[in-house]
């Protein structure tokens, strides 16, 4: 049962780092020892286990106990203290006080002053530098780069606002048309014109707030743009749509027209056949009339007869002027072809011109307003935070 113990014992140590297999006594086991730094360091054999008594003791820390308490003090990794060094006798066996061989001096802590460019900089000064540096970049942009920038951006928006009046002029003609009562005609016209200035106005917000990572305040204000824009759509289709009808009935009664030039021209014609060809001019008959009066002739035939000849011959210029006229609005170069023009209306597709005259009023417009916001908003944005640090430091 002993010798069982004793076999578990040494063969846990040996699970726990001794090397116990190198020694050449079988009755003494020697090994380095791990009680103890200083023995760790050395590297020496100073352990012995002695495997009659179950008995360890090293040479060097001076501790010693059985194999069951040096395997307690490996499990633990709980390593001894050092040992006391044993006491030092002088030649009469006295015991003599251990006295420390290296004496402690305490001395005042020395402070090295570094110069300039050794001082560490803290945090806030590094984002100083970074941000007037990047104050200089802004800076040093060439002025001829942000002239072209406002001049375009002032153009974007002047054309945004030409085309949103445009759109609520369009809005307010349509839904205003859209009842009969004139306080409601003025309150639904109005109710456009702030749909069109939403329009615009919420994209412009949508980006702004985007830039600066508000998302939530973002999506608002793009909801409110999408309805101010579907709503301008609308009221514009509407206005063309009406416009488009308007002409629709101007071509149906230019139709009309037509048919009634036609039929007057053909009755005219025939009233033209009923003249004589040789019937003379109404200027030689008027001037022929006066001649016979200065003379008084009056009474004669021929005065009577070149009376009713120049009565058919005006009647004559007159058919002809009118179906002269005639002819020009049924060819379209009249004064009054109805037709042409409303075919020319018409033509326009209203979903388009609706489309494209909402995107350049929100689309422009807003472009316009950001891009002056990036290049005259941020200076100001960042001239604050850079303040704010210079006060700090």
């Amino acid at each position: 049962m002993a010798d069982d113990r004793r076999q578990f014992d040494l063969q846990r140590l040996r699970d726990l780092g001794l090397d116990l297999d190198s020694s050449q006594d079988e009755a003494e086991l020697k090994s380095t020892c791990p009680l103890t730094p200083d023995c760790i360091e050395a590297g020496d054999n100073s352990l012995t286990l002695n495997q009659l008594t179950e008995k360890f003791h090293c040479a060097n820390c001076g501790q010693s106990g059985s194999f069951r308490e040096l395997v307690r003090a490996l499990e633990s990794g709980e390593l001894a203290q050092e040992a006391r060094a044993p006491a030092i006798m002088d030649a009469e066996f006295s015991e003599a006080p251990i006295r420390a061989t290296h004496a402690v001096v305490r001395a005042e802590p020395r402070v090295m002053q570094l110069g300039e460019g050794q001082r560490v900089r803290s945090d806030a000064e590094i984002r100083l530098e970074r941000k007037q540096a990047r104050k200089a970049a802004r800076q040093g942009r060439h002025t001829g780069e942000k002239i072209i920038i406002t001049l375009l951006a002032l153009v974007f928006l002047g054309a945004g606002l030409a085309a949103a009046g445009l759109s609520g002029f369009a809005n307010y003609q349509a839904f205003s048309k859209s009842v009969a009562d004139p306080l409601q005609s003025g309150v639904w016209g109005w109710t456009g014109v702030i749909a069109a200035i939403i329009s615009f106005g919420g994209f412009t917000f949508f980006y702004w707030h985007s830039a600066n990572h508000r998302m939530k305040e973002g999506v608002r204000a793009l909801l409110f743009a999408l309805a101010g824009g579907g709503t301008s759509i609308v009221g514009t289709q509407m206005y063309i749509a009406a416009n488009n009808q308007a002409a629709e009935a101007e071509l149906v009664r230019a139709g009309s027209n037509r048919d009634v030039l036609a039929t007057q021209i053909a009755d005219w014609r025939r009233q033209l056949e009923g003249i004589p060809p040789e019937t003379r001019s109404v200027d030689g008959l008027e001037a022929y009339i006066e001649e016979v009066e200065r003379v008084g002739r009056t009474h004669q035939k021929p005065y009577r007869d070149a009376q009713n000849e120049l009565g058919l011959a005006r009647r004559r210029d007159d058919l002809l002027a009118r179906i002269e006229t005639a002819n020009a609005e049924l060819l379209g170069t009249g004064s009054g072809d109805i037709l042409v023009e409303a075919q020319t209306r018409t033509s326009i597709p209203g979903w388009f011109f609706a489309l494209m005259l909402e995107l350049f009023s929100s689309q422009g417009t807003s472009i316009g307003l950001v891009a002056l916001l990036i290049l005259y908003g941020r200076s100001q944005v960042n001239a604050e935070p850079e303040s704010i640090n210079q006060d700090i430091s």
